[in-house]
């Protein structure tokens, strides 16, 4: 009888050691995301400010033309991979309001990113293409998210081929934002995904690779 309760305290007592000690890591790596995601954010008000600035240091300083196109195909770059650092909480985090935000940001930070490419290829008479990628984010309409899996995918095998050509842009079109509420009446986009090729050409179904690669190069001679 003796040896019965001891074996059930030492149980009870290990069991209440994992629980503890599961729980202790679950809030370790829920404070490391918190920590990891409050590093994103401070990096995209950075990224917010250092593009408005931008704009104004190549007119008042001269800037040249191809150090103006490097920068901006580089920022796309970068913060293309600081939302992908997002990405990675999504599916884990308890977070979700707080992440919505942030993906707002950054949407914020493309629609700069577009305007600004805009001015450049205007002043510079640049020959790269702007490709915006309008999409729902966190949808859970099935047959859509293969649809933006799809499309997304071919982007980024057309950017991958076209890496100096081609500026790729995904943003958003469902977290009701304001500028791209205008942006999405202006091009009477009514459904998401769409391609915008160069401010002229909207595509609202998945293209083939050849297909994408006429619009694209074609979409100046027009």
């Amino acid at each position: 009888m003796v040896n019965t309760k001891h074996a059930f305290w030492m149980a009870f007592f290990f069991t209440l050691a994992v629980f503890l000690i599961g729980l202790l890591v679950g809030i370790f790596v829920e404070n490391a995301r918190a920590d990891n995601i409050q590093n994103v954010l401070l990096d995209s008000e950075i990224n917010l400010l250092d593009e408005q600035l931008k704009e104004n240091a190549i007119q008042e300083f001269n800037i040249s033309c191809n150090l103006a196109k490097n920068s901006t195909f580089n920022f796309a770059d970068k913060i293309y991979e600081e939302a992908l650092r997002l990405e990675k909480y999504d599916s884990a985090s308890k977070m979700k309001d707080t992440l919505t935000i942030f993906h707002k940001r950054y949407d914020l930070l493309r629609i700069l990113l577009w305007t600004n490419s805009m001015k450049i290829r205007s002043k510079c008479h640049s020959d790269f293409h702007t490709i915006v990628y309008l999409y729902d984010y966190d949808t859970r309409d099935i047959s859509k998210k293969a649809e933006q899996i799809a499309m997304s995918n071919l982007l980024l095998d057309f950017k991958y081929k076209y890496p100096q050509e081609t500026l790729l842009i995904p943003i958003a079109a469902n977290l009701n934002i304001e500028s791209i509420n205008l942006i999405k009446e202006e091009y009477n986009v009514t459904n998401s995904p769409v391609i915008i090729i160069d401010e002229s050409m909207v595509i609202r179904s998945l293209p083939t690779f050849n297909g994408l690669e006429n619009i694209v190069f074609q979409s100046n001679n027009k």
